[in-house]
């Protein structure tokens, strides 16, 4: 059985071999001497390999102490010679070559050190100025370079290139300021910023406080006037005018005396060469140049006068500031509002101003805050009503457009009145419910041709910037300034109460724009009345019957407007406006259309009853009753009045409004019954041969009888069939003029009391035919419909 030997490393003694049998204890011997063999392989290994390093060992020790004997022969030599007498002699010839070697180059390293630093201070300054750097780190880089520029230029060796560098210097000095105030101007930087750029321009333009104040409020007064410049968006930019008003005095209390002179007095504590800022800047390269920029560059402290100015003068000074600065900003507002027609930009400006002088003006030293209220509402209010006023005399370009387009239409010109059959078979878009096509179908009704509506767009446009001060006084009334109020109630200069400024501004401004905006527009219209008058007039001289179509483009025209002049109010309880076109100018238009109808139907209806008089009418065949009375009008006065109602419908359905028929009617009635008195007269005037023929029937009758009847005997005797004849044309004439009345209206009572009269008929008779007469019209009073 084999048996496997341990490891004889692990044992702790000799004996611990032993404890194992014969065969375990031969393999251990083994391997032991195995072992042993191996470590001396390597150990000779080892030795063999190291021996040359030692050799070198060896000679570097016997180098070393070669050395170690020559250094300590000349140790020995240096204590010798370092006796005191030798020291200084060696320190008087070091001293003395060092003086005459500065003596030699001082001249020419200053120069050049002087110029590397002045060609430098321009890059350096215009990089911050890119990086929008420390515009107090600029100032005293600029400091450095005057001071430099000046020892340079009274050099004996001065160099044209001087003058080239400071030229850019200057430029560049010019950059600066210009930021500093861009700074200054703004609103938007903090305390410490304003301070810091104060700093920078006192220190640039060797400025004292005063003169640092003043420029100051110089640069915010040409910001706040440069801001109302601006016509764009002129809201936004007045009220930063004010508030850059009200933040430049809350700066300047902030600011000065005591922060700035604290500011100014840092500035005295080391030479501006010795700054660890202007030091940092690696283009100047002072840790270098340091010691040969000269003295006064060297050591040039700034010495500003922070004490200069103190506060009693500084709030005189903010005093006289605040009230030249609030004046220029009244004068430029007005001044921005001559240039504005918007009327919504000076509500909201008016708004924003009076809020933001409410909330921030108290603290404005040296003005009242109730009449800077007083003159700001002024201002918006004054300019409010000049917007409306303007505007409501921009009435007169429907006039312009009217009279252009008059003088455009030809003398012979079409009435142009459209049918709506052709209208209907136009194609038409029928989407969003058929709006365009209803538009059309009462476009064309009312006869809204395109000059119409082209003149009446304008009023429209007209009025919708008229009315459009109705939103801006709304707005007025409901702003309640309760909330702005609260904030303001310890301002001991107000001598107006919350009370008070609410009614101002809610009550009394909107109230008054209200009355200068009726006013305004009264003023407009009358003077669009009279516009009106006078073109009618000088249309309609001399009865001109080629003036029809404009007659009728006028009346179209007068109707659309009248019926938006109701809308012209402000408020829903007010009265409307009157109309501004006078019953006289419709007049005498109604009067030339009524004369284009009423004279050649007049004249048909004339020759007609003339013709009627010659020939014996049938209508009698007709007539209802006991006794037979007439029901229906002859054919000549029917067929009168179908021409007027067809004639008055081809000029245009839409023209007849009730004052047009009126006018109308009148002038008809008045022309007819001329017509209807002279057919009276012919009719009742005696006929020769009736006469002959009533005195031939005389003669056959008895002589008692005829004694009888000639008792009291008429002014003219006609035959039976005459009379039967003569009664009947009366009846019915007199029933034409019945039932032409019941259209026509007017006053023809002498004519008909006079038919009466020549009847001799009684009341029954009359009120037969009075009935008769108004049940026919009844039957067709849908066919005359325009003259209903």
């Amino acid at each position: 059985m084999a048996t496997e030997a341990p490891d004889p490393r692990t044992f702790k003694s000799w004996e611990d071999a032993f404890q194992f049998p014969i065969p375990v204890v031969r393999k251990l011997e083994n391997q032991l001497r195995s072992n042993a063999n191996e470590n001396r392989e390597k150990l000779r290994s080892l030795v063999g390999a190291s021996y040359r390093s030692h050799l070198d060992t060896a000679e570097t020790i016997i180098d070393m102490e070669i050395r170690m004997e020559q250094v300590e022969s000349k140790l020995a030599r240096v204590g010798q010679n370092c006796n005191t007498r030798g020291l200084d002699r060696i320190s008087s010839n070091a001293m003395k070559m060092d003086t005459h070697n500065r003596a030699r180059d001082v001249a020419r390293y200053t120069f050049a050190s002087q110029l590397s630093v002045l060609r430098n201070c321009p890059v350096v300054m215009a990089r911050l100025l890119k990086e929008d750097g420390s515009y107090l780190l600029i100032a005293k880089i600029l400091v450095i370079s005057r001071l430099l520029y000046k020892a340079l230029s009274q050099s004996k060796n001065a160099s044209p290139v001087v003058d080239q560098l400071w030229e850019r210097v200057s430029s560049v000095r010019r950059k600066c300021l210009r930021r500093i105030d861009k700074r200054l101007a703004s609103a938007t930087g903090d305390i410490s910023m304003l301070v810091e750029s104060m700093c920078a321009y006192s220190l640039a333009t060797s400025s004292t406080p005063t003169n640092v104040l003043e420029h100051f409020h110089r640069v915010r007064r040409e910001a706040i006037l440069k801001n109302l410049k601006n016509g764009h968006d002129l809201a936004t930019h007045g009220v930063q005018s004010l508030r850059l008003c009200l933040q430049t005095c809350q700066d300047t209390q902030a600011i000065f005396p005591r922060r700035l002179a604290e500011s100014l007095a840092r500035l005295k504590s080391q030479p501006l060469v010795q700054d660890p800022d202007v030091r940092s800047l690696y283009e100047l390269n002072l840790d270098i140049h340091d010691r040969w920029v000269g003295d006064e560059a060297r050591n040039y402290t700034p010495w500003p006068r922070h004490d200069e100015l103190q506060r009693p003068e500084a709030e005189k000074i903010l005093h006289k500031w605040s009230k030249e600065a609030i004046s220029a900003f009244l004068q430029g507002i007005k001044a921005a509002l001559n240039q504005e027609e918007r009327l919504k930009e000076v509500s909201s400006l008016r708004q924003e101003l009076i809020e933001t002088w409410i909330l921030s003006g108290s603290g404005m030293a040296g003005v009242k805050s109730a009449r800077i209220l007083d003159d700001l509402r002024d201002t918006m209010n004054n300019q409010l009503e000049t917007i409306v006023s303007s505007r409501t005399q921009s009435l007169q370009s429907v006039v312009s457009d009217l009279t252009q387009v008059l003088s455009k239409w030809s003398s012979g010109g079409d009435v142009g009145n459209a049918s709506l059959w052709t209208t209907a078979s136009t194609s038409t878009d029928l989407g969003n419910g058929a709006q365009s096509f209803k538009s059309s179908i009462l476009n064309t009704y009312q006869g809204r041709d395109e000059a119409v509506i082209h003149v009446v767009s304008t009023f429209d446009k007209w009025m919708e910037s008229v009315l459009e001060v109705k939103g801006i006084v709304k707005s007025m009334k409901e702003t309640r300034w309760d909330d702005t109020f609260a904030d303001d109630v310890d301002d001991s200069d107000d001598e107006f109460g919350l009370d008070s400024k609410q009614s101002l501004l809610s009550d009394d401004d909107p109230r008054l724009l209200e009355e200068v905006t009726q006013e305004a527009l009264g003023e407009a219209l009358n003077s669009l009345g009279k516009s009106f008058a006078q073109i009618v007039s000088k249309l309609t001289l001399g009865h001109n019957d080629g003036s029809i179509p404009q007659s009728i483009f006028i009346l179209r025209v007068v109707r659309e407007i009248g019926d938006r002049i109701p809308r012209l109010r402000l408020q829903d309880k007010y009265t409307p406006p009157p109309t501004p076109f006078s019953s006289d100018v419709l007049r005498l238009l109604h009067s030339a259309l009524g004369r284009q109808i009423v004279h050649p139907a007049v004249k048909a209806y004339k020759k007609s009853l003339a013709t009627a008089g010659k020939s014996r009418s049938q209508s009698h065949i007709l007539w209802e009753g006991n006794p037979a009375l007439p029901a229906q009008p002859s054919p000549s006065a029917f067929r009168f009045l179908q021409g007027l109602v067809r004639n008055m419908g081809a000029l245009g359905s839409d023209l007849w409004a009730p004052d047009g028929v009126s006018v109308f009617k009148a002038m008809t009635c008045e022309e007819v019954s001329k017509i209807w008195q002279e057919n009276f007269e012919a009719i009742t005037k005696p006929d020769p041969d009736d006469v002959e023929q009533a005195q031939d029937t005389t003669e056959d009758v008895p002589e008692s009888e005829a004694t009888i009847e000639t008792k009291d005997p008429p002014s003219t005797k006609l035959a039976p069939e005459a009379e039967d004849r003569r009664s009947e044309k009366l009846k019915q004439l007199l029933f034409d003029i019945l039932y032409v009345q019941r259209y026509l209206g007017g006053n023809a009572r002498d004519v008909v009391e006079a038919l009466y009269a020549a009847l001799e008929v009684d009341g029954s008779i009359k009120a037969r035919l009075n009935r008769n007469a108004a049940d026919y019209g009844r039957k067709t009073y849908l066919l005359f419909a325009l003259l209903a």
